[in-house]
């Protein structure tokens, strides 16, 4: 009995362990990026690092970070930030496909400022 116990503590560990390493993953996918974002030297650079930042934005969005605690109204409000962030991308992304490179990269530079905001409230 002891070991079926042990087995099903382990195997609780292991699991909390990936799905909150999944999200730091995806974080740090889409931190780096922000920086290819912001550092593009063309529209169709720019507009596969958004595809790769909405990607992953979207995976991570899906999954309530450990410092919730399960708490679902502020998974919610998480979620909401989460959609933010990729609407702001999305309109870059848009300005891209015209050819406004300078304002695409004007417009992904907000965010930083929607980073900080929300990993002040979710992280």
């Amino acid at each position: 009995m002891k070991c079926v116990k042990w087995a099903i503590a382990l195997f609780s560990l292991a699991f909390a362990t990936v799905s909150v390493a999944n999200v730091s993953i995806e974080m740090f996918q889409m931190n780096r990026q922000v920086g290819q974002l912001l550092n593009a030297d063309s529209a169709e650079a720019f507009q596969q690092s958004a595809d790769k930042f909405i990607e992953a934005a979207n995976q991570a969005k899906g999954k309530m970070p450990r410092s919730l605690n399960g708490d679902q109204s502020q998974f919610a409000g998480y979620q909401q930030g989460m959609q933010e962030v990729i609407d702001v991308v999305s309109q870059a992304k848009l300005l891209a496909e015209q050819g406004k490179l300078t304002e695409a990269k004007a417009t992904a530079a907000q965010l930083n400022a929607l980073k900080k905001l929300y990993h002040s409230e979710y992280k």
